[in-house]
């Protein structure tokens, strides 16, 4: 008789997960499940203790609902991806695994380590592969030259097009095991996890109840106008579901199958939210150099970065005398979490009036964001600076004082996040520049002469590339 193994990574959820309903298709048949702890890689992909507490959060979840099902989860102590290899080979030969099912996931080190994995099970065991964390695979979306894209815009009619001729169906969650199935296995690992302190004040319950909860609460509750709340950091107009598909409590092909019950401009808003995800999934599969710490155009070999550490201090203290930038550090600090208008803003005066390397904020966001998700946020990054694919013209700087004034005009985002400033206006917020704030840090540059300088330090950078 056959015996299965799920290897659980970003996919910590028993509904629409098609490697865990593909191991569970024969009842007869046993499986086991498990989940590869990895700190060296965590501390390798500068993933930091807010994501990790919440992936021990979830595991602990997982361990639950599979007992239900009556199918064991061991976690497992791997140290690296390498090790992950020698501590799957070691299961699957101890407790004679017949085959191996896992999703498929998109960054080059992921794709390195499932590779090996796979020359190792030749002759040993049969492996399965599935697609999971996008509504489409990458390898499906390609222009009519049979080329990758490039430029969202396109994708985008592209995986449209797509999904009205193939649809999207997410899979249940499997039917239980008979009892005899079920084989209590040794979890030490995971109190190795668990230990992990979130450095964040507010920990968002993560779970895969509440994530189906929330969905459903936000698309009775929050699509509708969302096309008009989202940019607005003072009002809950996003979703709150980042965090669960960064980790895969929540299938994204849930999240769109919900969403499409409904109609409106929010509704298209948001899944077109859905298909950047996958975009930037595409782009690290079609072109993983830019996962492995390097800019998609090669315009940025030739950019002379600011190094000055005092000043990248300041931003990531949320100190940088611009109160739009500091307040959504401070969110982030405080939260774990920061709101996507403002992850543009902060990240344009990152790269673009501090003139600081793109890869230090996206460093700086894996350690504290509970949603860090590697594709997106370094595409995000990109985009910020100007060197990705369909980034922002080099032109293009985001004024922290028009981005104030069009989204938190009042202020009641920027008091919240800094209490120092609770004395003033909104009106008397954004003329910080010339009327200096009591108890708060004059802007660390000019923000005109900076925008300026960085266009002309681009131009310049441009010229001495190809690009």
């Amino acid at each position: 008789m056959k015996k299965h193994l799920v290897w659980f990574r970003n996919d910590l959820r028993v509904d629409d997960n098609p490697a865990l309903l593909g191991a569970c298709r024969k009842t007869n048949e046993q499986v086991f499940a498990v989940y590869c702890y990895c700190p060296e890689q965590f501390k390798l992909h500068d993933v930091g203790a807010n994501q990790q507490a919440i992936i021990g959060q979830a595991l602990n979840q997982l361990i639950t609902k599979l007992k239900q099902l009556n199918i064991p989860l061991i976690v497992v102590a791997a140290g690296d991806f390498n090790g992950s290899i020698q501590a799957l080979l070691d299961l699957i030969k101890v407790h004679k695994i017949s085959d191996v099912h896992y999703n498929i996931e998109y960054a080059y080190n992921e794709r390195e380590r499932d590779r090996k994995l796979c020359e190792q099970l030749k002759g040993v065991a049969d492996y399965h592969r599935y697609v999971a964390d996008s509504l489409t695979a990458p390898w499906d979306i390609l222009n009519q030259q049979g080329q990758a894209f490039k430029v969202f815009t396109p994708y985008s009619k592209v995986v449209k097009r797509h999904i009205e001729r193939h649809g999207i169906e997410p899979v249940s969650a499997p039917t239980a095991r008979a009892k005899e199935n079920y084989q209590p296995l040794s979890t030490d690992a995971l109190a190795d996890l668990l230990a992990v302190k979130p450095t964040a004040n507010h920990t968002p319950d993560v779970s895969e109840q509440h994530a189906a909860e929330l969905l459903e609460q936000f698309i009775d509750d929050g699509v509708a106008d969302y096309h008009q709340q989202r940019d607005l950091p003072a009002r809950k107009g996003t979703s709150q579901l980042s965090p669960m598909l960064a980790i895969g409590t929540l299938s994204v092909r849930r999240a769109f199958a919900a969403a499409n019950r409904y109609q409106g401009e929010g509704r298209t808003t948001w899944i077109s939210e859905l298909i950047w995800r996958d975009f930037y999934r595409a782009v690290m599969w079609h072109f993983p150099h830019v996962g492995r710490n390097q800019a998609f155009l090669s315009v940025d070999k030739h950019i002379k970065w600011n190094r000055d550490a005092a000043d990248l201090d300041r931003w990531q203290t949320g100190k940088t005398g611009v109160p739009i930038v500091d307040a959504a550090i401070r969110q982030l600090l405080d939260c774990g979490w920061m709101h996507n208008r403002l992850r543009m803003v902060v990240a344009s005066f990152l790269c673009k009036n501090l003139w600081i390397d793109w890869r230090q904020g996206e460093r700086f966001f894996a350690q504290h964001l509970f949603d860090f998700d590697f594709a997106s946020n370094n595409g995000g990054w990109q985009w910020s600076a100007s060197v990705g694919t369909d980034a922002a013209p080099y032109f293009r700087v985001f004024n922290p004082v028009s981005q104030a004034q069009r989204f938190d005009p009042d202020g009641d985002f920027v008091r919240k996040y800094l209490p120092e400033l609770a004395a003033y206006s909104g009106k008397q917020l954004l003329q910080f520049e010339d009327k200096p704030l009591t108890g708060y840090p004059r802007p660390m540059v000019d923000i005109k002469k900076s925008r300026k300088q960085a266009i002309a330090e681009f131009k310049l950078a441009k010229e001495s590339s190809s690009e």
